[in-house]
């Protein structure tokens, strides 16, 4: 015959208090996993977010070195035409453009090459077409920059060149210059001449061409940006910021 402790069987209470204490183990258990897995679920979202965050701060390093390289492109032919300009109000707007055109401010800017690393992420949401443009276009305006710092340096030559002759020179004022040579001086003065004005009418044909490719180019690269890293990607309006020629 059973025995009974304060009501309860000898067996109820033994098992009683073990059932009791097991299910409040599991309930334990459960928790602790539940808070496990929260836990982890919310270090997994720090990591993915903080993921996202640094691969727009890449693509934001991409962005600039296109702004940097347009911006660039754009002084550069508004320092030429401004040249221009100057020698047409002068009255000497029919002198060649390497009498019009003296040393080119801001030849020597430096365009930086974009990285691979930075403008991976177009290839994740298939706009190759668009990855090329970027490294393409980003190269192009580092060329035009680089001929025109190589026609400072001949520009230079050239003067140098006159001032050796000055005998046979005559030297404008404002921003011309103009020459006349005879014989094999002449020879050398209208080679260098040439060279010149098929240089800077190289340039002019490329700004021309380019800076329009770059704005577009500049300006897909943001929208895809903007579209993949969402509020990540720094929030601007391009065009309340940069003026089109």
């Amino acid at each position: 015959m059973d025995m009974t402790i304060l009501g309860l069987t000898l067996s109820e209470a033994v098992w009683v208090p073990v059932a009791a204490a097991l299910f409040g183990g599991v309930l334990s258990l459960a928790g602790a996993f539940g808070a496990t897995i929260l836990a982890n679920r919310s270090a997994r979202k720090a990591r993915e977010d903080e993921a996202e965050r640094l691969a727009s701060e890449v693509a934001f390093i991409a962005f600039f070195k296109l702004l940097d390289g347009y911006n660039a492109a754009a002084n550069l032919k508004l320092h030429i035409d401004e040249m221009f300009d100057a020698a047409h109000e002068n009255g000497h707007g029919d002198m060649e453009p390497w009498g019009k055109v003296m040393q080119i401010v801001g030849a020597d800017d430096v365009v930086e090459s974009i990285r691979p690393s930075e403008t991976s992420f177009l290839i994740h949401e298939k706009k190759a077409d668009l990855l090329n443009e970027v490294h393409l276009i980003q190269r192009r305006i580092a060329n035009i920059l680089a001929s025109a710092g190589k026609y400072n340096e001949l520009r230079a030559e050239l003067q140098s060149f006159l001032v050796a002759n000055s005998a046979e020179a005559e030297l404008g004022e404002g921003t011309v210059m103009s020459a006349h040579f005879e014989g094999t001086q002449k020879f050398h003065a209208d080679f260098r001449m040439s060279q010149l004005n098929n240089l800077i009418g190289q340039i002019m044909e490329l700004l021309d061409q380019d800076l329009p490719r770059s704005w577009k180019a500049l300006s897909n690269f943001k929208d895809a940006a903007s579209e993949r890293y969402g509020d990540y990607f720094p929030k601007f309006n391009a065009e309340e910021n940069l003026k089109r020629d």
